[in-house]
């Protein structure tokens, strides 16, 4: 009996005109943005290979270890290729920052992008499921219990001695395999366009990540199902609950996503960057004049001094040299740790604060396992420090026996060469640790599911069919 319910349910959706229209927009809207951002990303991949050639070739042209330590080298964001899919934190089409000794290396938007785009919100998959199919999920409910109780025909129904308990999960599993059904052809369809692609290859990895962020997503229209049958239980007529599900909409997939980070903001505060610069330069300053004071007048005390007493000298001004290097690394440690516990507390907050929306514990889940969401902002932001420590080393093991602190003229005279400068990497987490981080967020989604389809269960099986 149940299967014969549940094909009915199926049936009746199927039929319906509103099916057809969400379906249509679903699998239209899925596979355009796919293509979209295929393009989109092909050309990054392009811009991001003639840009490392090009951004050492501007280094080679400074022609001194001390002009490179000063303007540093540019490195562009790595494109990834869940972008196909989740564009995730980036919102600029070409991200690229500077790595030198003197600022906190991260990437900013680019200024040249059209400022359009930041108008205007991407429409990747992330989009069409969070928002799209999120709302195409309420409308294909409101009515589910409501509608037919109106008509009469949940009374009908009911004449002929069915049970509650089957009739709630057949109309469950028949709406709710109608709103999958356009999602899985958008899906594969989307698989398809980017198993074509050769400037998007796929690794055996990315497919697995590829599996469950759609399982995920499947989580997600199964809340939102469940959330709306609940109302249509509940309410008295299909308009209460259309309206009803409209502001729940509103609120869980619009407010608290994008509120939880401004109250997290004002909650647990964090300074902004360049107030962590400016302390940086600051106590690094207040270091490097302790020790210039000791050195006034350094190149009249060298004219007077036989070569072996130069080069004690010049061998103590390397060792405060070390020893002042020394004290601004560490200083420069405790600012960043400190900025980076702040952070991280925030962002906490914020997820704390948000995860009571089943969309946002929905796009944490998938643009982690994409890894194109904040924890891969996080990482590639270590990467870049770690780089950044191995760029000033180079500078230093180049510009060793110089003097150190620019008497020279700013280095002329010395065999300049990038080649060996060491070259950004970034690789991301294992799928496996990227999954691990967001399975609580996956694990809200199911409880969600749970919750709101047994509380809708409950609810039909209490309450009154006239």
């Amino acid at each position: 009996m149940l299967r014969a319910l549940i094909i009915k349910e199926w049936l009746t959706s199927l039929l319906e005109l509103r099916f057809v229209v969400c379906s249509t927009l679903c699998v239209v809207l899925g596979v355009v943005s796919v293509v979209v951002l295929r393009a989109d990303l092909e050309v990054r991949r392009t811009e991001f290979s003639k840009n490392q050639s090009l951004y050492r070739d501007q280094a080679e042209e400074y022609g001194s270890f001390r002009q490179l330590e000063r303007q540093g080298i540019r490195v562009d964001r790595p494109p990834q290729s869940f972008q196909v899919l989740f564009y995730g934190v980036e919102k600029t089409l070409d991200r690229t920052t500077v790595i030198s000794d003197d600022f906190l290396p991260g990437f900013e938007g680019d200024l040249n992008a059209n400022p359009a785009v930041l108008l205007f919100p991407v429409a990747d998959l992330l989009f069409v499921v969070a928002v799209v199919l999120s709302l195409l999920a309420f409308f294909i409910s409101y009515d589910t219990v409501a509608g037919e109780r109106e008509s009469g025909t949940l009374m009908l129904l009911m004449s002929y001695s069915v049970p509650r308990d089957l009739i709630i999960a057949a109309k469950w599993l028949g709406g709710y395999f109608s709103l999958a059904l356009p999602f899985l052809v958008s899906l594969l369809v989307g698989a398809v366009i980017i198993s074509l692609s050769e400037e998007v290859p796929f690794t055996p990895s990315d497919w697995q990540a590829f599996v469950i962020a759609g399982g995920v997503s499947l989580l997600l229209l199964a809340v939102m199902f469940s959330i709306g049958l609940l109302v249509s239980v509940r309410a008295r007529s299909s308009t209460t609950a259309i309206l009803s599900l409209l502001a729940l909409w509103v609120l869980l997939a619009l407010v608290i996503p994008n509120l939880g980070p401004y109250v997290a903001e004002l909650v647990s505060p964090v300074p902004d960057v360049g107030r962590v610069e400016r302390e940086i330069a600051l106590r690094s300053k207040q270091i490097a004049d302790t020790y210039q004071i000791n050195w006034r007048g350094i190149r009249g005390r060298v004219r007077g001094m036989s070569q072996q007493e130069r080069s004690a000298f010049f061998a103590d001004l390397r060792l405060q040299r070390e020893k002042m290097q020394q004290e601004v690394n560490k200083v420069t440690a405790d600012v960043v740790r400190d900025f980076e516990s702040r952070l991280s507390r925030q962002t906490d907050v914020a997820r704390v604060l948000t995860r009571i929306s089943p969309v946002a514990s929905f796009v944490y889940a998938n643009t982690d396992i994409g890894a194109t969401g904040v924890r891969h902002e996080e990482r590639l932001v270590n990467h870049l420090r770690t780089y950044q420590r191995e760029f000033v080393r180079f500078v230093a093991e180049q510009t060793e026996g110089q003097g150190g602190f620019g008497w020279d003229g700013g280095g002329g005279g010395e065999e300049y060469s990038v080649e060996n400068l060491p070259t950004f990497e970034y690789r991301n987490d294992d799928l496996g640790v990227r999954l691990d981080a967001r399975i609580v967020d996956v694990l809200m989604l199911v409880l969600f599911a749970v919750a709101f389809f047994m509380a809708a269960f409950v609810s039909f099986l209490r309450s009154d069919v006239n």
